[in-house]
């Protein structure tokens, strides 16, 4: 038996899914995860709608569904996913919104070696567009210029300080337990952006390796060109998103004290509703609104609460027969 080396025990990972009522994303995403050669131990998948496909897909690929009654949104899914795969002795959390997939089979593996080897908080992939993966699904602002072409970005294989979450970032169990897990108040839009500020204020290096990619849609279909593309302007499709985010961004810029991101917003969002031939005034008011909320820490999200369960019948009360001795 000797010059035998034991095997070394496998990497206790959980990948960590939200999901809602998109079952075919989910299902891409899992058919992933079961391809990489290094598989997680443990698939969580949080599903925050009701689509009667999804609790099949989970049993399918031997993943464990948590279905919350009330749709907690993507901070909240994240929240309650990362807490459970703690307590089930997960070493390394893996997560994923159900609309990306990793495009390497090795993609967890290289993730892990460079999360041991540098000790980051955070190894997130290079995400790149679902529709077109020469481009980056979201910009990264390099050398005072805003990359969006994967040929740009991937002259480095590591990027400090910058990652887009949660696609695919890989965490250690250590970076929950000393930064806390994704603010449930935010609900969407913005508890990501937190979440990663909250790391690195408290000392947590942050890290994008390039080498690994990873697909989701892009994020540039809602990014409006203002002042002659000098800035974007993020605008959602629908009132919930833009609410959210505008709501939040303000909300984030005063809790890690992002003074000049909050004085540009006013300038962005002001040029995107009122700098147009018919000035969209509705628009600003809203966006006002919402930024004052955030700025007043109102938050919270539409959560639909579970329907309570009917109070069961209580028999009268009726007098008991006398006993004769």
């Amino acid at each position: 038996m000797t010059g035998i080396k034991p095997e070394a025990p496998r990497p206790r990972v959980a990948a960590v899914i939200v999901t809602r009522n998109r079952p075919e994303e989910l299902r891409r995403l899992l058919a992933q995860l079961e391809r990489q050669f290094l598989a997680p131990c443990d698939i969580i998948v949080v599903d925050n709608g009701d689509c009667p496909v999804t609790p099949r897909l989970c049993q399918d690929a031997a993943a464990l569904h948590l279905r919350s009654e009330a749709n907690l949104g993507g901070a909240g899914g994240f929240a309650l996913g990362a807490l459970m795969a703690l307590a089930r002795g997960a070493e390394w959390l893996w997560l994923w919104d159900d609309d990306g997939w990793p495009c390497e089979a090795d993609a967890l593996a290289r993730l892990l070696q460079r999360q041991r080897a540098g000790g980051a908080a955070i190894v997130s992939p290079l995400v790149l567009d679902a529709a077109d993966p020469e481009l980056c699904a979201f910009p990264f602002r390099l050398g005072g210029r805003r990359l969006l072409a994967r040929a740009d970005v991937q002259r480095r294989p590591v990027i400090a300080g910058q990652a887009h979450l949660f696609n695919g970032a890989l965490m250690p169990a250590a970076t929950f337990h000393r930064f806390g897990v994704p603010d449930t108040r935010l609900f969407i839009r913005g508890d990501e952006v937190d979440f990663m500020l909250r790391v690195m204020r408290g000392g947590g290096a942050v890290e994008t390796l390039t080498t690994v990619t990873a697909r989701h849609p892009s994020g540039m279909q809602e990014a409006m060109p203002v002042l002659g593309g000098l800035l974007l302007a993020a605008v959602p499709p629908d009132d919930l998103r833009r609410g959210m985010m505008f709501r939040n961004r303000a909300h984030v810029a005063r809790l890690h004290r992002r003074w000049p991101m909050l004085a540009i917003d006013v300038l962005r969002y002001g040029a995107f509703f009122l700098a147009r031939r018919r000035p969209d005034w509705a628009g600003w008011r809203h966006w006002l609104a919402s930024s004052a909320r955030g700025w007043r820490g109102e938050l919270g999200g539409p959560v639909a609460q579970p329907r309570p369960a009917p109070i069961p019948s209580i028999p009268p009360l009726t007098e008991a027969a006398p006993h004769h001795a």
